[in-house]
Formats: structure tokens, C-alpha cells, sequence
């Protein structure tokens, strides 16, 4: 039951409707654009700029883009979580790693280090950097 109270509208109609979810979505084609810069180390504020410039009437929001970019993250590590997916890709790139836990669950040390840095390190051991 819709009991109206009064018959008149309470304020005038947005001039803009940037910032309303509804208006502000994405669609297939932005989120694959989206997906596709943020592979590419692209910043959000130029991500939303190529958006703008593919659809000059888009009302999207950074933030929207933020969600879409965490999103997309979340959809490439699955169900594991970042630590676990950390570990995953260590073992994917054959990195050197370490890790100490805490309490068996907690990590309490990591140390990783790209195998050319390990070839540099065996090669020149006098000079080291860290």
C-alpha cells in the first residue's frame, strides 16, 4: 500500500546526473576497456579520461572505475586469497621465496627475489644491493 502524502515534488530535476549509480554503469565494452588499461599499469584518472573520450556523454565516476579495476583483480585471483595468490605466482615465475609463518596460519617473514637477481648475485658477489 502507497499512501501519498503530497502531490507535488519536493526539488527541481538534476541538472547533471553524473554520480548516480543508474546513469553512471558500465557496460560490457568499457568493463573489457577497463580490464584491458589495468593489465597495461594504466592510472584510473586516464583510464576514466579514455572512457570519456570513447563516449563523450558517460557519466561514470572514478569510482566506479575503482570498482571495476578491483573487480577485474578479484576476478583473476579466484577464490584464493592475495597472500595465496602471492605465493601462486612465485611458484608460476620461479622466483626465489621464503616465508616464515606465525601460529601456522599468519605469515610473519617473506623474502622473494627475481632469479636474474640471484644470476647477478652469483656473478658479481662483491657488489650487492638491496
Amino acid at each position: 500500500m502507497v499512501k501519498l502524502i503530497c502531490r507535488i515534488h519536493n526539488h527541481e530535476l538534476a541538472k547533471s546526473l553524473v554520480g548516480h549509480s543508474y546513469v553512471g554503469r558500465l557496460t560490457k565494452d568499457e568493463k573489457k576497456i577497463i580490464a584491458d588499461m589495468t593489465k597495461s599499469m594504466v592510472k584510473p584518472k586516464n583510464i576514466l579520461l579514455t572512457l570519456k573520450e570513447y563516449n563523450a556523454k558517460i557519466c561514470t565516476t572514478i569510482k566506479q572505475i575503482y570498482n571495476a579495476r578491483s573487480a577485474y583483480r578479484s576476478s583473476i585471483r579466484g577464490a584464493n586469497t592475495e597472500m595465496q595468490h602471492l605465493m601462486k605466482l612465485f611458484e608460476r615465475d620461479q622466483y626465489n621465496h621464503w616465508h616464515r609463518l606465525k601460529d601456522e596460519v599468519v605469515v610473519r617473514d617473506l623474502f622473494w627475489c627475481h632469479p636474474d637477481a640471484v644470476k647477478l648475485c652469483n656473478a658479481c658477489h662483491l657488489v650487492f644491493f638491496l
